[in-house]
C-alpha cells in the first residue's frame, strides 16, 4: 500500500475515533431524513432519539447546522441519553456556524404611535402567552413574564424615574406592611394605570422587592401595595421606582405591553428596521439534562426563555462549553445533585436572577460534588431579582469556582454555602453596585460552613459606600483567604463575629479599611447565642459535627459551645500587605493584642501606584472594560466624581448624572460628563448643585444594567 493511501486512513480512522457516529440536525432539515450531513434532522429531539439506539463504543456527536431552532418545550435529556468516559455524546454547532436555541418569538409589523414609540399587535402574530408579572426580589424566584429583546439585548419596562431613583417619603409609618408615602405629584400620573408595580430598597439597602399597586392616595401622598409585602416592610428615606406604567414610556429603550388588548409599544434605541425586536415566551428551560452522564453542549446560544436556561439535574461527567446563555429569565445555568458536572469557557449574561447555581454533595458526610464553573464570562445579571442572586452560587461541599471574570451587577459576585469549596483565580469588578453592607464575595450566618479557600482572586471597582470585597458575615468561621487583591473598596475585608478564619499573603490596595473585625455575637447579635434567636445554634445541631468526618476535618467545631458566647477566636492575618487609610479596624472592644494572631504583616502609606504585576502573577492579565468611580460630597453645593481606566484598553462613555426627583433642586452643571480614557488614566470634575433642602445626587454610567444610590447633600 502506499504510504499516501496509509496516512489518508489514518486520518480518517482518527476523525472517527474523535467524533465515532455523527448526526446532523438543521432548521432546513427534516426528521424524516436520515440525520446525515446532506440530508439533515429538523428537531433535536429526533437526533436524540437516533443517538439512543447508537453503540456507545465511541464518541456521538450530534452537529447542529447554522440557524435558529424555536423551542415551544424544553429539550430534555435523560439517563438513557448518557455516553460514557470514553464515548460522550456532545451537541455542538458547525464550527463558523451560529446556532441559536430560542424560547421566543420575533415581532414586526410595528406602527407609528406617539412620537418615537410605535405599536405592535401581538395576538395579530400569533403571541397570546404574555405570562403575569408577579413579586419578585430577595428570596422571590418566580418566573418571568414576557419581556422584550431588541438585537439581542433586554430592553427596559417603562419606568420612573429613568436614572437614578425615587425616596419613600419620611411621613411612611415604621415597618408600615402594605403602604408608604411619597414625595411630589408624579404619582398622579400612575391612577388609573392597570398593572403598575412599584421595585425598591424598601428598609435595607441589601433587600429588594416588587410590589403591586393597588390604590394611589393623591390627596395624602400614599401608595397601597399587595401581598405579599416586602420582607422587612417600608419605612421613609428608601429607595424605589415604578415600572410597568405606558404613561411612562418616555426615552429610547423602553417598553410596555397592554395585554388586555395584546399591543406592544416600543420605542426602540435604534431605528426599528436596524435590527430585530424578540419576546420570550417559553416557561420552562431550555434544555434539562436529569440523570444522564458524560452529556456535552458545546458552541451553542441559548436565550429567550422567562426560566432558566440550562438545568442539569443529578447527573455526573456534564458539560457545557463554550456556550452563551443569555436573555434569561431566570438564572443561566442551574447544576444540582450529582457530581463532576461543569460549566466551562462560556458567556452567561442579561439573566433576571443569577448568573450560575452550582449545587452538589453531601454536607453531612463532606462528600464532595466536585462541580466546577471555569473561565466563564458573567456579566450583567440579576435585572429583575437585584439581590441575593449572585454571579455564581455555590452550595452543597467541594465544589470550585476559578478563572472566571464576574461584573457588572447590582449585589454578590460570588455566594457561598456549605463547605469545602475553592474559590481561585477570578476577576471580579463592578458589582454591589447598587447594595450597600454588601460584598463581591459573600458567606454568612452559619458557624458550621468550613473548609471553603478563596485563594489569588482580584477584587476591584466595587459599590460605593458600605461595601466589602470579602465579607464573612454573621458569625462565619474557618475560611482560608489567601494571595487575593483587594482593591479600592470600603473595606477589603470584613469578619463579622466568626473564628478560625486565616488571611494570608493578601494585597489590601487603596480601601479605606482593610479589615473590618468585629464581636457582634456579644453585642447586638449576641440572640444568637442566648437563645433568642436559635438560628444559628440550629443549624450547628444539624450538622454531625462531633463525628467523624466532622470531628477530624474541622477539631475546632467540636468545642464550640464550650467557648466564650460569641467571642471570635483563633483568628489570623499574615504576610499580608496594605496601603489603607486604616489597615486592621477592631470593634466591639477587640484588640489585636488579645483577639487577632497578627504576623509579618507590612503596613505602607495610602495611596500606592497601582501594579499590574501584582495581577499578572495571579494569571489574571485581562482587558476588562473596568471604568472605576468615586462620588463624593464636597460642600453643600458641591460633589466631585473621580474616575479611572482599570483596564488595558481605552475607553470612552457618558456618566449622567441625576438628582433626587421630586425635590426643589437642579443640576447646574454638568449634567452630562462624556469622557475617554487611556488605561490608567484617571479624570475628576466638579458637580454643581442647586437645592432648597436636602437631596441625594448620583452619577451613572450609561448603558450599565444597574443604578447606584446616590450620596446625601445637606
Amino acid at each position: 500500500m502506499r504510504p499516501f493511501v496509509v496516512l489518508v486512513l489514518l486520518a480518517i480512522c482518527s476523525v472517527a475515533q474523535i467524533y465515532g457516529e455523527e448526526f446532523y440536525v438543521s432548521p432546513k432539515g427534516s426528521d424524516t431524513n436520515p440525520g446525515t450531513k446532506s440530508r439533515p434532522f429538523a428537531s433535536l429531539e429526533r437526533a436524540r432519539d437516533a443517538a439512543r439506539v447508537s453503540k456507545h463504543d465511541a464518541p456521538i456527536t450530534i452537529w447542529l447546522r447554522g440557524g435558529e431552532y424555536r423551542r415551544t418545550a424544553t429539550f430534555t435529556l435523560g439517563a438513557a441519553d448518557s455516553g460514557t468516559a470514553a464515548a460522550p455524546v456532545i451537541y455542538r454547532a458547525m464550527a463558523g456556524e451560529k446556532v441559536r436555541i430560542v424560547g421566543g418569538a420575533p415581532v414586526g409589523k410595528f406602527k407609528k404611535w406617539r412620537g418615537e414609540i410605535l405599536r405592535a399587535d401581538l395576538r395579530a402574530q400569533g403571541i397570546s402567552n404574555y405570562g403575569e408579572i408577579l413579586s419578585r426580589g430577595m428570596g422571590r424566584p418566580n418566573v418571568s413574564a414576557l419581556e422584550l429583546f431588541f438585537n439581542d439585548r433586554p430592553m427596559t419596562l417603562a419606568r420612573w424615574p429613568n436614572v437614578g431613583w425615587a425616596y419613600t417619603d419620611a411621613a411612611t409609618k415604621d415597618k408600615a406592611q402594605n403602604q408608604f408615602a411619597y414625595e411630589g405629584e408624579r404619582a398622579a400620573r400612575w391612577v388609573n394605570a392597570p398593572d403598575a408595580w412599584v421595585h425598591g430598597y424598601w428598609y435595607y439597602d441589601w433587600a429588594d422587592h416588587y410590589e403591586r399597586v393597588t390604590h394611589i392616595d393623591t390627596a395624602h401622598h400614599l401608595i397601597d401595595t399587595a401581598a405579599p409585602n416586602p420582607n422587612y416592610n417600608y419605612r421613609g428615606g428608601q429607595r424605589w421606582q415604578v415600572v410597568n406604567v405606558l404613561e411612562e414610556l418616555d426615552e429610547p429603550g423602553e417598553w410596555y405591553l397592554d395585554r388586555q388588548a395584546g399591543v406592544l409599544y416600543f420605542w426602540p434605541p435604534s431605528p426599528i428596521a436596524s435590527g430585530v425586536a424578540e419576546v420570550s415566551l417559553l416557561d420552562n428551560p431550555l434544555a434539562s439534562v436529569e440523570g444522564a452522564s458524560y452529556v456535552e453542549l458545546r458552541d451553542l446560544d441559548f436565550g429567550l426563555t422567562r426560566a432558566d436556561g440550562i438545568v442539569i439535574r443529578d447527573g455526573s461527567h456534564d458539560r457545557i462549553a463554550h456556550c452563551t446563555v443569555a436573555n434569561v429569565g431566570n438564572a443561566g445555568v442551574v447544576i444540582r445533585g450529582g457530581d463532576a458536572d461543569a460549566v466551562e469557557d462560556s458567556e452567561i449574561r442579561d439573566t433576571g436572577d443569577g448568573g450560575v447555581v452550582l449545587d452538589g454533595g453531601d454536607r453531612k458526610t463532606l462528600t464532595a460534588a466536585g462541580h466546577v464553573a471555569a473561565r466563564n464570562h458573567i456579566h450583567d445579571y440579576a435585572r429583575w431579582s437585584r439581590t441575593y442572586t449572585p454571579g455564581i452560587n455555590v452550595l452543597g461541599v467541594g465544589n470550585r469556582v476559578v478563572g472566571n471574570t464576574i461584573d457588572h451587577a447590582p449585589h454578590f459576585a460570588i455566594w457561598v454555602h456549605g463547605n469545602d469549596h475553592v474559590i481561585e483565580g477570578n476577576d471580579i469588578h463592578t458589582v454591589a453596585m447598587e447594595t450597600a453592607d454588601a460584598s463581591a464575595y459573600y458567606i454568612g450566618a452559619d458557624t458550621t460552613e468550613r473548609g471553603n479557600t478563596v485563594r489569588s482572586n482580584y477584587f476591584h471597582n466595587l459599590g460605593l459606600g458600605d461595601i466589602n470585597a470579602i465579607y464573612l458575615d454573621d458569625e462565619s468561621s474557618g475560611s482560608l483567604v489567601v494571595g487575593n487583591v483587594m482593591r479600592g473598596a470600603a473595606r477589603g475585608a470584613k469578619i463579622g463575629g466568626g473564628s478560625d478564619n486565616i488571611f494570608e499573603k493578601n494585597k489590601f490596595v487603596n480601601n479605606d479599611i482593610g479589615i473590618h473585625f468585629d464581636a457582634r455575637g456579644m453585642g447586638w447579635q449576641k440572640a444568637y447565642f442566648d437563645g433568642t434567636n436559635p438560628a444559628l445554634l440550629n443549624r450547628l445541631k444539624a450538622m454531625p459535627y462531633k463525628e467523624e468526618p466532622w470531628r477530624s476535618r474541622y477539631p475546632q467545631l467540636v468545642g464550640f459551645l464550650d467557648q466564650p458566647p460569641g467571642l471570635p477566636m483563633r483568628n489570623a492575618i499574615h504576610d499580608n500587605e496594605c496601603w489603607c487609610k486604616v489597615w486592621v479596624a477592631y470593634y466591639d472592644k477587640l484588640t489585636e493584642e488579645k483577639n487577632m494572631d497578627s504576623a509579618g504583616n507590612q503596613v505602607h502609606p495610602e495611596g500606592v501606584v497601582w501594579n499590574p504585576d501584582w495581577v499578572k502573577g495571579m494569571g489574571l492579565d485581562i482587558d476588562t472594560p473596568v471604568i472605576a468611580r468615586r462620588l463624593t460630597e464636597v460642600s453643600a453645593t458641591q460633589a466631585k466624581l473621580a474616575i479611572e481606566n482599570q483596564g488595558r484598553s481605552a475607553r470612552s462613555g457618558v456618566f449622567e448624572v441625576w438628582i433626587e426627583p421630586g425635590l426643589d433642586g437642579r443640576v447646574v452643571s454638568p449634567s452630562e460628563i462624556p469622557f475617554s480614557l487611556k488605561p490608567g488614566e484617571k479624570m475628576e470634575w466638579t458637580i454643581t448643585v442647586e437645592h432648597a433642602a436636602p437631596i441625594r445626587l448620583g452619577a451613572y454610567l450609561k448603558g450599565e444594567s444597574f443604578v447606584p444610590s446616590g450620596i446625601k447633600m445637606k
